[in-house]
């Protein structure tokens, strides 16, 4: 709106209520609050149903058939619901005399998704879920996970690049989660003690079987069994993923009432063409600007 205090009626929303127009801008609007299920026009409902599958982690498919809604209007609701609760995720921030564990996982670049509308071209010839890789080991067809746990419980997962950590990627990652004085136990990985010394933590190595490292271990496995059950997910979308995994973790005990409360709580950013067209991140390996 424009912020002009010139205000008249303008008809009705389908569910009766009043619609105003404004004198100056000629924009239309109602008294509903722009939150994400105010701002849709489907009705609230579908968006409760649509909640509880995204609350269990169905399938699009199947939140689709649930809700009565189109595979496309599925699968943004899904990205509108993550966006609205990013900002909910605990501040990640280790400072003196904090312990954290860390650790990096591996995942398979993937493309997953319908690239016949649009402009992307695969890099490289498609090939079958569970298909081997190009290249054997922890090669730069492999996205990098930079995954952290403090004392406190709480966690972060964030993309860091391709292949193997470096310490110029760890520094990267990790500043302004990991402060001075921070007490960090980390595996062989050669990139952790440098990063370390500049980022001014004191820094552990442990062997990647101890049961020192029990809490970073076991957020992996829990991320990959989140993972599993959407049959792969597209390293565009995967940072997303990440926020949701870490969101379902740190919301356990009473998630159909934090979701509920969140997404009415405050406006909703991000429009569909946000998500349309959007580039996987670190093309440049492939010869292609992200």
């Amino acid at each position: 709106m424009c912020g002009s205090i010139g205000i008249v009626k303008k008809g009705r929303n389908p569910n009766g209520s009043q619609r105003w127009q404004c004198r100056d801008c000629k924009r239309t609007f109602s008294q509903m609050r722009d939150t994400l299920i105010g701002r849709s026009k489907l009705p609230v409902a579908k968006w409760m149903m649509y909640v509880e599958c995204f609350v269990d982690c169905l399938a699009l498919r199947e939140c689709a058939a649930r809700c009565g809604v189109s595979l496309r209007t599925a699968w943004l609701m899904r990205r509108r619901l993550l966006k609205c609760l990013e900002r909910y995720l605990p501040k990640f921030a280790a400072g003196a005399g904090v312990s954290v564990q860390l650790d990096e996982t591996y995942l398979r670049e993937s493309f997953k998704g319908n690239h016949r509308k649009g402009k992307f071209v695969l890099p490289r010839p498609a090939r079958h879920r569970g298909d081997s890789l190009h290249k054997r080991g922890l090669s730069r067809e492999q996205i990098c996970v930079m995954t952290g746990v403090a004392d406190s419980g709480t966690a972060f997962a964030v993309l860091s690049g391709r292949g193997v950590i470096s310490k110029r990627r760890a520094i990267e990652s990790l500043a302004g989660r990991i402060g001075r004085g921070a007490h960090v136990m980390a595996d062989e990985a050669a990139a952790y003690p440098g990063a370390m010394e500049m980022l001014g933590a004191v820094f552990e190595r442990v062997d990647a079987r101890s049961h020192r490292v029990n809490r970073i271990n076991t957020l992996h496995s829990n991320l990959a069994g989140f993972l599993a059950g959407f049959r792969g997910v597209s390293t565009k979308h995967l940072q997303s993923y990440l926020t949701w995994f870490l969101w379902r973790r740190s919301f356990r005990d009473d998630r159909n009432d934090s979701i509920i409360r969140q997404v009415d709580a405050q406006p909703c950013p991000g429009v569909t063409r946000d998500w349309n067209g959007v580039t996987p991140p670190y093309m440049e390996y492939w010869g292609m600007a992200a």
